[in-house]
């Protein structure tokens, strides 16, 4: 059906998988709009989609060109996804009274920040480092105990 060559690799089966489930699944009719077709075209996709090399011929055999685009860009969205988590800072969950985390919400509010930038900024490094040694080891022998 479609003339476009893209080629889906294994590290985006999933991604195309997931996306083209959830076409097919919330809209019978984007793969066409002929039940005998459609019945056709979705047990040959159930059939294809483990593999990406008959993913590919199944695609080609199926998708015109703005539904590889509309696959593509769902791709890349994913791709685009996966290399922003690389970077972003991994989290953690800490309980707080209310009154700290009033506290740190009043400084965020004020500093026009997230709680992280909060103690970041105030709490951080730099700040620890303007301690003398003694005052730097009492706070931290502090905060090991509490």
């Amino acid at each position: 059906m479609a003339e476009q060559k893209y080629v889906i690799r294994q590290q985006d089966k999933n991604a195309a998988v997931s996306y083209l489930d959830q076409q097919i699944a919330s809209n019978p009719q984007w793969l066409s709009h002929d039940d005998a077709k459609r019945s056709i075209a979705e047990r040959e996709y159930r059939d294809a989609k483990f593999e990406s090399i008959t993913l590919n011929d199944w695609c080609w055999k199926w998708l015109d060109e703005i539904r590889w685009a509309q696959l593509k860009n769902a791709i890349q969205a994913a791709r685009d996804r996966i290399e922003s988590q690389k970077y972003r800072p991994q989290l953690k969950t800490i309980s707080l009274t209310h009154n700290a985390w009033q506290i740190l919400t009043d400084l965020a509010k004020h500093d026009e920040a997230t709680l992280s930038e909060v103690i970041i900024k105030r709490l951080g490094g730099e700040q620890l480092n303007s301690y003398d040694q003694p005052e730097k080891r009492r706070y931290i022998n502090i905060n090991k105990s509490n």
